[in-house]
């Protein structure tokens, strides 16, 4: 006696939709790594800057030579982390796209062209009032808008690429890209002022006696009381905690001049 076990067909339908959803993320593949290779640049280049500022805003823009590649890479590596994120939603979802019938009446397409409308201009507002807090003093303040507009940088990117992604899967429903494109063009102008921002602003933070940075006590001083600026191999860039003036003098000393070095609480 033979029992044949047939598959329901709810099962035949989503089998069929994972092998094209399968099939659609390896004929992207190509766009993908290149995606990859271009957010890996911007991600040097939001680090670059963000590295820059902060050693300009201590006058020692001499130690960006001896910085290392990967240090620039470390700046950035969450909203790289997130913006890959984004970016796999976006495309990976272009199986889900083609099977859905009246996209414009989504509640996702819905929330991305709300975002795509009213983002870039609450992203200029965050970037008009953050340098105001800064040159006042509200340093903080200033600082945890950056983030925000970092976090809206990526909301902003996600959903412009989304739109963009729609707009080139399905043809036939009329996307109005011109606000993408106009979030694109904001985007690419918060890649440079969010990370100077955030340098200069973090640099003023570390300045401060109170700062967070590593208590540094050298051999051959036993009064003053340092802090770590940078370190690369067996060298440490520090200033004294407290000094007169905008810029700290920083000092070069070696690990083997180093007495201890002490974590601030």
């Amino acid at each position: 006696m033979f029992c044949i076990v047939t598959m329901p067909r709810n099962d035949n339908d989503k089998a069929e939709f994972a092998r094209a959803g399968a099939q659609r993320i390896i004929e992207n593949a190509p766009k993908v790594l290149a995606g990859l290779f271009a957010i890996s640049g911007v991600a040097y280049l939001a680090g670059s800057i963000y590295t820059r500022s902060y050693f300009s805003e201590f006058g020692a823009l001499w130690i960006l030579d001896e910085v290392p590649t990967a240090t620039y890479f470390s700046q950035s590596w969450v909203p790289l982390l997130l913006i890959l994120f984004f970016g796999y939603l976006a495309t990976t979802n272009l199986a889900l796209i083609e099977h859905q019938g009246n996209l414009t009446a989504s509640t996702r397409f819905k929330v991305s062209v709300a975002v795509v409308n009213y983002g870039p201009w609450l992203f200029i507002v965050l970037l008009a009032i953050t340098p105001l807090l800064s040159t006042f003093g509200y340093v903080t303040s200033a600082i945890v808008l950056s983030v925000i507009s970092v976090a809206l940088l990526l909301l902003l990117f996600s959903s412009a690429l989304e739109l963009l992604v729609l707009r080139l899967s399905k043809a036939d429903q009329r996307i109005d890209l011109s606000m993408a494109y106009l979030s694109f063009a904001v985007i690419a102008a918060g890649l440079y002022v969010v990370p100077a921002q955030l340098g200069m602003n973090w640099a003023r933070v570390d300045k401060q006696a109170e700062s967070t940075l590593f208590k540094v006590y050298l051999r051959d001083d036993d009064v003053t009381e340092y802090k770590l600026l940078f370190s690369v191999g067996d060298r440490l860039y520090v200033f004294p905690a407290r000094y007169k003036g905008e810029y700290p003098p920083i000092e070069t000393a070696t690990a083997a001049n180093v007495r201890f070095i002490q974590q601030e609480r």
